[in-house]
């Protein structure tokens, strides 16, 4: 037997990386809190309720591997079973109970070795370590055009949906033509009377392969071991294609652009409409995008699409780039997610008196997208670094960093006081990771949000999720600085 303290931890967000985080602290014992501002768990899945939302994922590797989901109605799960699985889920470990609805956390300051969490009501608590699971899809990004606030009609983010709208016979302008995109036109297209696509960069969009699930395949889900099986064949034969962000594999890349504009040339029959939506840019460069439907819902006569920005909102629709005007009663922004803000808006001020977002004014840095320097007992689920993943799952990330932190919490709570992640570990690290990236394809000119505005791919992780497994699978301690003293909390006995 021995004697440990117990660390009070506080987790900021309820999506799936604030639930990993939370169902291994509550495997292992240790004490926390969960702080989520909406008055549901699920993250982007409670929030993203658009038209046709759904996992661009096979269901059975999008969910924890410790808790496989087996009832899925179809091969790529929609926003409500994805929700259903997380609450279920979170109910199944004990985690419910433990989460804060309503409750936003607007400033975190490292103070007397402990933090102060300061919340949206007034008022402020203190935990000896914080983890920030905000994750980088929950801000939506709506450009600042000219005349945005004189339009007539009705606009609406993707992530922001209205389920009251109804766009049954009207005019719609659709801007972007990312993942969210690709989902809300095919499942719209029937319903409206005319509608605008505008988009700057074209994806490189595979076939989707969706199908609903059969008796043979439910019944199979109910013998014991074949979840798994399935999770772990469908695993390794993504993590396959991790390789193919090398530029050393640019002829087996090669292949695959030319299969997906056979695709093209065989799904639109305009030659314009195609060469618009064919990517000038690597595939792999940003995340594939997965569809069936979404080059023949662009081939309709009632369809248009424009590859140009918006200049300017009018009252009565958008004007182009290039000075064309599009009539419309309706803008649906399909424009991303402030991704290159990580934790923001959260005010976190660290070691004397440092400030986070001024330091990662010019690119976010961390070790392992895990901790920061600077930032005693600060750790963050899907950090810079690692989040938004090219060829395979996200969870697995999720589930090894939070497997990581907890181990970190561990030492904590052995040893006492606070650890700081070595200014030169993470210089090391973040030395590696700009070595690595610049053998790959986000080293080029990639649009969308994996490129920084200086160039550089920030927010990923330069291998295969196996390789980010191994970095993670062990936690040294020679790398963090020490100090402080843990605040009095029971002693708790463990063997």
């Amino acid at each position: 037997m021995s004697t440990a303290r117990r660390p009070a931890v506080a987790i900021i967000g309820a999506g799936f990386g604030g639930l990993a985080a939370a169902i291994e602290l509550e495997r292992h014992g240790i004490d926390y809190v969960v702080f989520e501002r909406a008055d549901s768990l699920g993250g982007v899945w409670h929030a993203n309720r658009y038209p046709g939302v759904a996992c661009d994922l096979p269901s059975s590797i999008y969910a924890y591997s410790y808790a496989l989901g087996t009832d899925w109605s179809r091969r790529f799960a929609g926003q409500p079973e994805i929700l259903g699985y997380l609450r279920d889920t979170a109910d199944r470990f004990g985690v419910t109970g433990r989460i804060r609805f309503g409750t936003e956390v607007v400033a975190a300051t490292f103070t007397e070795d402990r933090w102060r969490l300061d919340l949206g009501d007034g008022t402020t608590e203190w935990f000896d370590a914080v983890i920030a699971a905000t994750g980088v899809l929950s801000r939506p990004k709506i450009p600042e055009l000219d005349g945005i606030g004189e339009f007539a009609g009705t606009t609406v983010h993707s992530g922001q949906w209205d389920d009251s709208l109804d766009l049954t016979g009207k005019k719609v302008v659709v801007v972007g033509s990312g993942a969210s995109a690709i989902q809300l036109v095919p499942a719209i297209v029937d319903d409206v009377a005319e509608l605008t696509v505008v988009q700057r960069s074209p994806n490189w969009v595979v076939n989707r392969h969706d199908r609903r699930t059969t008796r043979i395949g439910r019944t199979l889900a109910r013998i014991p071991g074949f979840p798994q099986l399935q999770h772990h064949l469908t695993f390794y034969w993504n993590e396959h294609r991790a390789p193919l962000i090398f530029r050393s594999l640019d002829p087996a890349r090669a292949g695959l652009q030319a299969w997906v504009k056979l695709k093209i040339r065989r799904q639109i029959r305009d030659p314009e409409l195609r060469k618009a939506v064919t990517p000038d840019y690597p595939a792999f460069c940003n995340r594939l995008l997965i569809s069936d439907e979404w080059y023949p819902a662009l081939d309709r006569p009632h369809v248009s699409v424009h590859r140009q920005g918006v200049r300017q909102v009018t009252a009565t629709g958008v004007i182009l780039s290039d000075g064309r005007e599009v009539d419309a009663e309706v803008i649906v922004w399909c424009t991303g997610f402030r991704t290159e803000e990580y934790l923001a808006p959260i005010d976190i001020t660290g070691r004397d008196g440092r400030k986070l977002h001024a330091e990662w004014k010019s690119g976010p840095r961390a070790y392992l997208g895990v901790a920061v320097s600077g930032y005693p007992n600060l750790f963050m689920i899907s950090g810079p670094g690692t989040g938004g993943t090219t060829t395979n799952s996200f969870v697995y990330i999720l589930e090894r960093q939070a497997r990581y932190v907890r181990k970190a919490l561990e030492h904590i709570g052995s040893a006492g006081g606070w650890l700081d992640v070595l200014p030169q570990t993470q210089e090391r690290h973040n030395a590696w990771r700009r070595e690595r990236l610049s053998k790959t394809v986000y080293a080029g000119s990639c649009p969308g949000w994996y490129t920084t505005g200086d160039g550089t791919a920030a927010p990923i992780w330069p291998g295969s999720h196996l390789s980010y497994g191994r970095a993670t699978r062990t936690f040294d301690a020679t790398e963090y600085d020490h100090g402080g003293r843990l605040r009095a909390v029971e002693p708790v006995a463990t063997v």
